[in-house]
Formats: structure tokens, sequence, C-alpha cells
């Protein structure tokens, strides 16, 4: 399964810059065979693939992934509300595990790879490089630093995204999106800029309330402060991100604490599945 995430993410990749290059390449060495299919007017006689056309008595061709590289960055919160979870695992161990098959799966396509740590300031900044081992090395320093900072600022984190990359990149972010929402604006010139991936990974105790009417007095992990919250109209709004993604036809992939590695990987899976197909439908 996580080479067919790597896969999609190759594909992905040729499919998000069409225009720029084309998603598949038809050539008969150096790349990556995806799949095979027959013969059409046009193609590389080269590129036959002449075992699969002696057993199905027609003639079939190799289509090969695109060998462009391209820019990942992955922004990560590190603020303190990433630590909640009433299950087993918290909202950041769920995002180590996504994060870690991503950068995996990023970092066998040979494409740059850096990151971006945020709170409600920035408090770290990797440069996109290539190369298997230093991603991975640089995953493992990501989830061991410490944060000097608990809120979350995301316009800050986005503006800081901006201003360092200016090559169109393919973004991965990766928050619980609980944040003032002051980053409007800023998203957009992101999202116009670079291709966008939001990653929302949320705990089921924040949705899923008791039908009621009245107040729970809450406690806000990062600013320590006591809150009343009134429990009948707490949740029936979408989060603001919701709309604006929505506003902005941006898909995004939301991961909750209770579902187990499987889970993640297949959701995964089925997410870049859809982009994919999606936009294949739209070059037809």
């Amino acid at each position: 399964m996580k080479k067919r995430i790597r896969l999609y993410l190759q594909r992905l990749i040729g499919n998000l810059f069409d225009g720029t290059f084309s998603s598949y390449l038809n050539a008969p060495h150096g790349l990556e065979l995806d799949e095979l299919r027959q013969y059409q007017p046009g193609d590389d006689i080269r590129s036959v693939d002449w075992k699969t056309t002696a057993k199905t008595g027609r003639l079939h061709v190799r289509m090969k992934l695109v060998d462009k590289r391209v820019t990942i960055i992955f922004l990560v919160d590190k603020s303190r509300s990433e630590k909640f979870g009433s299950f087993i695992n918290t909202k950041e161990d769920i995002q180590s595990r996504v994060l870690s098959i991503l950068v995996y799966a990023a970092s066998k396509t040979g494409n740059e790879i850096g990151f971006i740590t945020f709170t409600d300031k920035i408090e770290g900044y990797i440069q996109p490089k290539a190369g298997e081992k230093e991603a991975l090395k640089n995953i493992k320093n990501i989830l061991l630093e410490p944060t000097t900072r608990n809120g979350t600022d995301l316009d800050k984190a986005f503006k800081f995204l901006i201003e360092k990359i200016r090559s169109t990149a393919l973004v991965f972010i990766m928050s619980d999106f609980f944040a003032p929402y002051n980053y409007e604006q800023s998203f957009k010139i992101l999202a116009y800029l670079h291709e966008v991936i939001p990653i929302i990974i949320s705990d089921k105790a924040e949705r899923d309330l008791p039908y009621a009417r009245g107040y729970l007095t809450t406690l806000d992990i990062e600013t320590n402060k006591v809150k009343p919250l009134e429990i009948s109209t707490a949740f029936n709004k979408p989060q603001p991100c919701i709309s604006l993604f929505r506003k902005l036809n941006i898909d995004h992939l939301a991961i909750s604490t209770d579902e187990n590695e499987e889970v993640c990987i297949k959701k995964i899976s089925e997410f870049f599945d859809r982009r994919i197909r999606r936009g294949e439908r739209r070059r037809r």
C-alpha cells in the first residue's frame, strides 16, 4: 500500500502541473512503469511491450511516469493543541504517522523536500533538499525538536512559506486548524502560487459533543484560559477553514486520532486516487 502511495504521488505531481509538462511520458528507458495500454497512432514504436503484445495478439505500449522533479514542502503545526487526544493516540501521534508516510513516499520520487514547523511563530525551517536519507533524517529531527511557544498562527506560517518558496511547489499543510481565523488572504495567495493539500488532524471528542442545551467549562490548552462553551451551538457550523477550502475548490484530507495506521494509509491512497482521476477527466 505504501508503494501505491508513492506511485500515486508521482502521478499526482505529473497531473498537478499540467501545462508545464505532460502527466505521462511514453519512453523506452529510464522511467518507472505505470501501466500498459493498447497502441495508439503516434506512439513510439520503441515503447511497445512485445511480451504483452504476444500474449494478447494486440500491440501494447508501456506508459511510464514522468521524470520531473518538483519541490515538496511540509508545513507542520507544532502547537500545544496537537498534544490533545481522547483515545490512545494524540493528534501529534497521528500527524507524525501521516508525515512519515508522505515523506517516505515523496523522498522515493527523487523530489526536493523541505519543512516548516510553526506555532504562533516559525519554529524551524529546513530548506528543500533531495535525497531519501536527508529527508528521513530531517523528519526525525522535526518530530523530536522542542517548541518554544504554545499557540497557533496559520497566517504567519503561510506568509513565511510564500516569502521563502518562490517557485511553484506542492505544499502539505498538517494542522488541526484550531487557530484565529486571520489567514484567509494569505491562504488565497498561497493556493494561487502553489498546489496546496491541507491535512486536518482531529479528535472525536472535539466533534461529538452531547446533543443538549447548556454550557461546558473548558480549558484552552494553548492559552491555559478557562472558557464557557455553549454545547447546543458549538459545532453546528463547520470550521472556517472548511468553508474557505470549499470556496476555493481545494480538496482536503481529514484524519482522526481513532484511526489506525492501516486506515490512514487507505485514506491517503484513496485521496490521491480521487484527485488523479478527477485531473485525468479534466484533461480529456
